[in-house]
């Protein structure tokens, strides 16, 4: 990209920016991760650049750095504003966990309020070690070393997950995907099996709510009746 590519590409970013206000949106957030073209910057198997936006991990950040200052401009400063990074290239060479944390630490000072910590995706190359919650430790390490809230991702299925996660203080936010394309319901059922009632639920599937409850409770107490005649 030449300068006048880097100016107009920003302008663009900018002016989403401005229509996101105009719509009302309360949260905005800048991918730089899984190799579009901000984490095509960021991740030195992408970015190839010989001048002072290639080279360094500072070098790398300069322009997604200058877009993410640009947003903050026009966002308004009382709403909130994330970031999404690549944590973990996966694959020799690329960026690692501590660089991660060095990312982190630019787009902090820049005035980001939360890091959405992903990882890889950035190169054919990447080998990730997949596993449940296996990108938690990164977002744990980026809010606990850099003083900055994040919000864990990756194979995060269950509400308990999402409860271990945040009591212990590993993230402050989780962002729960691939299970919602699977059910669309899944908040609602995982309520519903923690025994937390108060979740609102659409007026037409108030009924579907109560015989959930329902078979539920009865579940838990066929299982205890059931233990209580093995002796366990």
């Amino acid at each position: 990209m030449t300068r006048e590519d880097m100016e107009r590409v920003k302008a663009d970013f900018v002016r989403a920016a401005l229509w996101a206000v105009e719509a009302g949106f309360d949260w905005l957030e800048l991918h730089c991760a899984h190799g579009y073209l901000l984490s095509a910057f960021i991740c030195p198997l992408t970015n190839h650049r010989t001048d002072e936006y290639g080279g360094s991990l500072e070098n790398r950040c300069r322009y997604p750095l200058e877009v993410f200052r640009a947003l903050r401009a026009v966002w308004p400063e009382h709403l909130p504003m994330s970031v999404r990074i690549s944590a973990h290239d996966w694959a020799p060479g690329g960026n690692t966990p501590d660089d991660a944390v060095e990312i982190a630490r630019l787009f902090k000072e820049a005035g980001c309020d939360l890091i959405d910590v992903s990882s890889g995706q950035t190169t054919r190359l990447a080998r990730p070690i997949y596993g449940r919650m296996y990108q938690t430790p990164f977002a744990d390490r980026i809010r606990n070393e850099v003083g900055i809230a994040t919000m864990a991702v990756g194979a995060i299925y269950e509400a308990d997950h999402v409860n271990s996660i945040i009591a212990a203080g590993r993230a402050d936010l989780c962002a729960i995907a691939r299970p919602h394309l699977a059910d669309p319901h899944w908040t609602l059922n995982q309520a519903a099996r923690l025994g937390y009632t108060e979740v609102g639920w659409p007026k037409q599937y108030l009924s579907g709510k109560a015989q959930l409850e329902r078979n539920l409770a009865r579940a838990s107490l066929e299982r205890a009746e059931e233990l209580a005649i093995r002796g366990v």
